[in-house]
């Protein structure tokens, strides 16, 4: 921090009392303060001013201060390189406090969209929001090598509630009919519950990551790039019903008593359906551009109650979600609401008795972009809240980029390593990352949960596009501060 000696007082010391992390003054010719776009501090005058003291920014819209002395940093004047990985933007400004119209003493701020603090040195996100809902993450294998608890510190500081990304999925637990593995799976989720953690488990059902004894149920056929679905192939229904009540009913038989809550249902609806569409008739199906669903094939939308229904027989106390993305999308949404409506009013019918839904949840996963718009996350929340559901955001990340420039890198293993997001990319996934927030804690009475899908960038399903609230470096983006500015 470059510190002069101005008017009446002779700064002799500097001391730093950080709101979100720890930090520390300097003097003499070392280094400026540097901040994180979107962290604060508090800084602390050296003397004892004759009087009451104003403070003010040289650039307000790079660094903010308030009347105490807290300075925020808030963007950046140098973009540096276009491309947030070759070069961080930074900014500058200087703070002055002012006593009886006398300048006392003056402080530099640099602003920069580079990650600083580790966030190991920053409160716990778990305990920051405990008073709204529960904030999860994905775990896997190399996290929990030992049922004894899970090794990554990382997720046992900032999170209470875990979701296995993929070894939970039914092409990790049977790769034939009747037959299980559940060695991976068991050693994580008794991880996890010895480090205090609850687990969602995800998912039962679903049209990817299946075994082919599955997709076979949906009329596949084939090998691996050569795949055909043939409804000619379908199972017979009263057979394919029997096949997926056992698999729920082993699955949640054997995890029973362990795992928190299930999502029995994952993505059933295409990207194509309309307001006007009859979600019976609307879910993946044969000639979907993805796939199937080979349990809606096979045997129509009534798949949706009965796996739901054996679901809640074999585990009565789990939570039970219905899961799937781009909930934002009306059309989507209003699918989503009518299924869950029906769904939970046959149920009602059939168990006057029952005083639980048989659909609790909705889950939204909340893989989005910076063209997203917040309305329209706002409108689903609406739309889902007089069915008298639980909301978890399921899988929230955020591309600090738009979904066009996001495509255009690849796919898959075709995808380009290197990333094209840029540091107005960066500060605007900050912002989304804080109306989304905002949006939680407004519906917090609603929303138990909210399960970011990744730690730190690198290790990200979209890391090209930095979605996530860490970088590879484990230091903390714009991204976090913005998140917990929704606090504020």
């Amino acid at each position: 921090m470059i510190i002069k000696r101005i008017g009446l007082f002779v700064l002799i010391g500097l001391v730093f009392f950080g709101c979100l992390s720890t930090g520390s003054g300097s003097v003499g010719n070392e280094p400026p303060l540097t901040l994180t776009i979107g962290d604060s501090r508090k800084l602390t005058l050296s003397g004892t001013p004759a009087g009451p003291v104003t403070w003010t920014s040289s650039d307000p819209e790079v660094v903010s201060v308030t009347d105490d002395g807290t300075v925020t940093a808030l963007g950046f004047t140098s973009r540096g390189s276009d491309s947030f990985v070759s070069g961080p933007a930074t900014g500058m400004a200087t703070i002055t406090a002012t006593a009886e119209g006398r300048f006392s003493e003056a402080f530099t701020v640099i602003t920069t969209t580079a990650g600083r603090v580790d966030m190991m040195n920053l409160p716990p996100l778990k305990d920051q929001f405990n008073q709204y809902f529960m904030m999860g993450n994905i775990f896997n294998p190399n996290d929990a090598l030992s049922a004894s608890g899970v090794n990554n510190e990382r997720l046992i500081h900032h999170y209470n509630i875990l979701t296995a990304e993929n070894h939970m999925k039914p092409d990790q637990i049977t790769r034939s009919q009747n037959s299980y593995d559940f060695s991976t799976a068991d050693r994580m989720v008794n991880a996890a519950i010895a480090s205090g953690f609850k687990v969602h488990g995800h998912t039962f059902l679903w049209h990817s990551q299946i075994p082919a004894w599955q997709a076979e149920i949906g009329g596949r056929r084939g090998t691996q790039g050569n795949f055909t679905w043939n409804a000619s192939d379908v199972m017979d229904r009263a057979a394919a019903l029997t096949a997926m009540r056992r698999y729920i009913t082993d699955v949640a038989g054997h995890f029973r008593g362990r795992v928190y809550s299930w999502d029995v249902i994952n993505e059933v609806f295409p990207d194509s359906v309309t307001v006007s569409s009859d979600w019976r008739t609307s879910m993946r199906t044969i000639g979907d551009s993805q796939a199937p669903n080979p349990w809606y094939v096979a045997i129509g939308a009534d798949f949706v109650y009965y796996a739901f229904l054996a679901a809640r027989q074999a585990d009565p106390n789990a939570i039970l979600y219905y899961n799937d993305y781009n909930t934002d999308q009306v059309g989507k949404a209003t699918m989503i609401r009518n299924m869950v409506r029906d769904v939970n009013a046959r149920y009602k019918q059939e168990f006057p008795n029952e005083t639980r839904l048989l659909i609790e949840g909705i889950g939204i996963q909340e893989h989005h972009n910076i063209s997203t718009w917040i309305a329209n996350v706002r409108r689903s929340l609406d739309m889902f809240r007089p069915l008298g559901v639980i909301i978890s955001v399921s899988e929230l990340d955020i591309l600090g980029q738009g979904w066009t420039d996001f495509s255009r890198i690849g796919s898959g293993s075709n995808r380009d390593s290197r990333s094209t997001v840029t540091n107005r990319g960066i500060t605007e996934q900050a912002r989304l990352y804080s109306e989304y927030m905002k949006l939680y804690i407004e519906n917090a009475d609603i929303i138990e949960r909210v399960s970011l899908w990744g730690v730190t960038d690198d290790r990200s399903w979209r890391s090209a596009g930095l979605p996530l609230l860490f970088d590879h470096n484990d230091r903390a983006k714009p991204a976090y501060y913005g998140l917990i500015s929704a606090l504020n």
